[in-house]
């Protein structure tokens, strides 16, 4: 009897701790957002030497355009134009991407990038960069700083 007790006990608190889990996710530190994932860009901001900023807000056409980061590394970075009134692809880039240090660094076709502005959320993210002086300057005054990229998450 004594053993059918001990037995039954040790039984019913198999049970308890087993059914009592640690899915209380709440002390846990919040995951990351992943860049993985499609995106297609939204604007590029220019920020001049002077202080102004000329804004680009891409229209439906080139909103078309999609950037995929894959799992393994890769990625493939499509761009699209009006030419007339229809909507074309104008050209894909395909490489791979790392972020290392809060930088994005992207290789392949174009050459290799470093962006230095990273911020990722669930559904959006912008990369930026300082730009060298060698490019004209879309403000129309000063010296182009730096840019970034908005870009919103589809799938």
């Amino acid at each position: 009897m004594k053993k059918t007790n001990l037995f039954c006990g040790i039984l019913i608190g198999l049970m308890i701790f087993s059914s009592c889990s640690s899915d209380d996710d709440s002390n846990s530190e919040p995951s990351t957002p992943s860049l993985v994932g499609v995106w297609k860009q939204i604007n590029q901001i220019d920020f001049c030497s002077t202080g102004s900023q000329e804004v680009l807000n891409l229209n439906t056409c080139q909103q078309t355009g999609r950037l995929i980061f894959n799992e393994n590394g890769t990625y493939t970075w499509t761009f699209y134009e009006l030419n007339g009134s229809d909507c074309e692809l104008d050209g894909t880039l395909n490489g791979t991407w790392e972020i290392t240090n809060n930088m994005l660094n992207i290789a392949g076709q174009g050459g290799t990038f470093q962006y230095t502005t990273l911020e990722i959320s669930q559904n959006s993210f912008k990369i930026g960069a300082n730009e060298d002086s060698s490019n004209p300057d879309p403000c129309g005054t000063g010296v182009l700083l730096n840019f970034t990229f908005d870009f919103e998450r589809v799938e």
